[in-house]
């Protein structure tokens, strides 16, 4: 049984190179009002699941396709997401998602996203995420099989030419002393 597409239909996507580098390329028309909250602009949540459809595009050129999965009984299990957000994206805006292999080993995939404006190379939005190589049949994480593990070799290297982005690796920290106000319960408030 196949499982639902992410992305509804209103929101088909075209996948590519991005011209003149390595980077890969998820095109989407353009926000619907269904994916927008009462502020008028795209729910953080959709950000997530416009993103995890350039993760497919990341998949697929890395030899994880829907017919190598059927085949090897292989896939990848994201373990972990960081999320950025930089700019408003409102309805009907259009928005691409350029996306990167930043690093790989055996059993690990590190995925790297950055939703743009098209019109002006506006950055949106940052995704980093953590993937593991998964048997089917076990549900564990093993090494990749042999056919798997050359493409993401291959497209590991192609991405290699390409400078380590801004954000890449940065978490959530603790803001300065003094910066926030302390919280105070309800009963002692």
């Amino acid at each position: 049984m196949r499982p639902k597409k992410i992305m509804p239909d209103s929101v088909p996507v075209q996948r590519q190179k991005v011209k003149g580098t390595p980077m890969l390329l998820t095109h989407y028309e353009p926000i619907p009002s269904s994916f927008c909250d009462y502020n008028g602009h795209l729910n953080e949540g959709y950000y997530l699941v416009m993103l995890t459809t350039a993760t497919d595009t990341i998949l697929d050129h890395a030899g994880l396709d829907a017919t190598s999965r059927d085949k090897h009984q292989f896939s990848a299990f994201t373990v972990q997401n960081t999320l950025r957000y930089f700019r408003e994206v409102k309805q009907g805006q259009q928005v691409v998602a350029h996306s990167r292999l930043l690093s790989s080993d055996n059993k690990r995939l590190r995925l790297w996203h950055e939703m743009r404006d098209p019109n002006d190379n506006t950055l949106m939005a940052t995704m980093e995420s953590v993937m593991l190589a998964v048997n089917m049949e076990s549900r564990r994480c093993e090494a990749w099989p042999t056919e798997i593990a050359e493409q993401v070799y291959a497209l590991q290297e192609a991405h290699n030419t390409l400078s380590w982005p801004d954000g890449a690796g940065v978490s959530i920290t603790a803001p300065a002393e003094g910066c926030m106000p302390k919280l105070t319960t309800l009963a002692s408030a």
